[in-house]
């Protein structure tokens, strides 16, 4: 997704991961074995309002993981700010503007997501799109909460896991964690599933060796 004018998540590229219109080349989401071990991690996942900007995030949710297990959640509306506002994709998540009528700014949330993830390492399926989102939320409201180590499910399991017939989230989850119900582009749900495809493949140590031979 570019950010000038992206489409909704169901509107990407087959793929789900045009990360090379990303800053970051694609290799720079998927991790070293050693980051891809570290525990805990965090998963992440926005929702929009428009394709205007990320700073038209309308919700953010995360999901942590030790050891394998869900240990904590955090979800919330976010409230765009004015000029940012416009819901065109209320059809695709079903978040309208009077849905987030009383919803927290991202000022508001930034130390509780700060307090969240803290120093783990951090994962979205299309880490190039949520990052940025992340990124320009940042810049718009000169507040500092971006990850240093965020890395991409897509990414990391199209690498560790070659020949599935496309790696949106519901075919990689299909494999990694078919007994999750997904209610795909709700930002709680699709972090859990993130996380779920994370975990999952981090208890496969034969794949491990998939995520060395490129580097």
């Amino acid at each position: 997704m570019r950010v000038e004018h992206w489409p909704p998540k169901s509107h990407r590229t087959s793929s789900r991961a045009r990360a090379g219109s990303s800053r970051r080349r694609p290799s720079r989401f998927i991790p070293a074995l050693d980051e891809f071990l570290a525990q805990p991690f965090v998963a992440a996942d926005f929702e929009t309002a428009n394709r205007s900007s990320g700073v038209s995030a309308c919700q953010i949710a995360l999901v942590r993981v030790e050891s394998g297990r869900v240990v904590d959640r955090f979800n919330t509306l976010l409230k765009p700010p004015s000029g940012f506002d416009d819901f065109e994709f209320t059809y695709l998540h079903g978040i309208s503007a009077h849905d987030t009528r009383t919803a927290p700014s991202w000022p508001d949330i930034v130390p509780a997501i700060r307090g969240f993830a803290g120093d783990a390492t951090v994962y979205a399926h299309n880490a190039p799109f949520d990052s940025r989102v992340w990124r320009q939320l940042d810049e718009f409201f000169h507040t500092r909460s971006l990850p240093d180590h965020f890395f991409c499910s897509y990414l990391t399991a199209r690498r560790m896991m070659p020949g599935l017939d496309n790696y949106r989230l519901p075919t990689v989850l299909e494999r990694c964690a078919p007994q999750f119900v997904l209610d795909h582009h709700k930002a709680d749900s699709d972090a859990e599933a993130c996380a779920l495809i994370v975990a999952a493949l981090q208890s496969n140590p034969e794949l491990y060796a998939r995520l060395e031979a490129h580097r």
